[in-house]
This record gives C-alpha cells, sequence and structure tokens, in this order.
C-alpha cells in the first residue's frame, strides 16, 4: 500500500472540506458544492492510492468508483449524489451561467452537500484501515 501518496491526498481532502464549510459560512453555496466534489474525488483518488492503483486525471466521481471497485459497496442513492456533484462540478467550471448554477443551491442544500461527502470521505476512511 502507497500510504504516502495516500496521505497526500487525504491531506487535500481535509483543504477541500474545510473550504466548503467556509463557502457554506460566506454564502457562496456554488462553491460550497463544487468543494464538496472535489473532496470526494480526491478522496476517491486517495483510495485508489491507498491500494496502488493508477490514479487517472479524470473527474467523473462514478468513473473513479468504479476503478476504486466500491460502486456496489455504494449504494444507489450514493450513487445518485456523486453523479449530481460531477455534473455540478462540469457545469460550475465551463457550462452555467451564476444565476442557473443558483437555481436549487440553498443554504440547506449546500449543508446536506456537506455532510454527505463527510459520510463519503468518512467510509472510504473506514475501508483503509
Amino acid at each position: 500500500m502507497d500510504f504516502e501518496r495516500s496521505k497526500l491526498w487525504m491531506e487535500r481532502v481535509e483543504y477541500d472540506i474545510q473550504t466548503a464549510e467556509a463557502m457554506l459560512e460566506a454564502g457562496r453555496y456554488i462553491y460550497a458544492v463544487f468543494m464538496c466534489q472535489q473532496a470526494i474525488e480526491k478522496g476517491l483518488k486517495g483510495f485508489l492510492a491507498h491500494g496502488r492503483r493508477e490514479v487517472l486525471p479524470i473527474h467523473n466521481l462514478r468513473r473513479i468508483a468504479e476503478l476504486a471497485e466500491v460502486v456496489d459497496d455504494l449504494g444507489e442513492d450514493r450513487l445518485q449524489r456523486l453523479d449530481f456533484l460531477s455534473q455540478y462540478y462540469i457545469n460550475a467550471r465551463y457550462k452555467e451561467s451564476l444565476h442557473d448554477l443558483q437555481r436549487g443551491i440553498t443554504e440547506e442544500f449546500a449543508r446536506e452537500c456537506i455532510r454527505f461527502s463527510k459520510d463519503v470521505i468518512q467510509w472510504l476512511d473506514q475501508k483503509m484501515k
């Protein structure tokens, strides 16, 4: 197992979760949700590194979970949320106007995304022990 490489990824995960929380407190809900995607992506890549698997430069959370061989363990509800975060990540970076991105992204929704992200990250952390 590659603990050093995995540790580096997981340090970034913590930083991204803290950034998501800071964006939530600042009322920047779009970026709170964006950082949730980033945290989970890095958590999954940390899991790949932990298992000495190749870490590819991809951002689709379901695809990374497939490479990490954890899709079956995640369950359909989590996978649907991962799909949403993956699509939101792409839209936040490339496509949507701020007005369109803000639609439906309330404070409570951003809070729930952070809770979900922490849950997935904790789950991955437990699997690495």
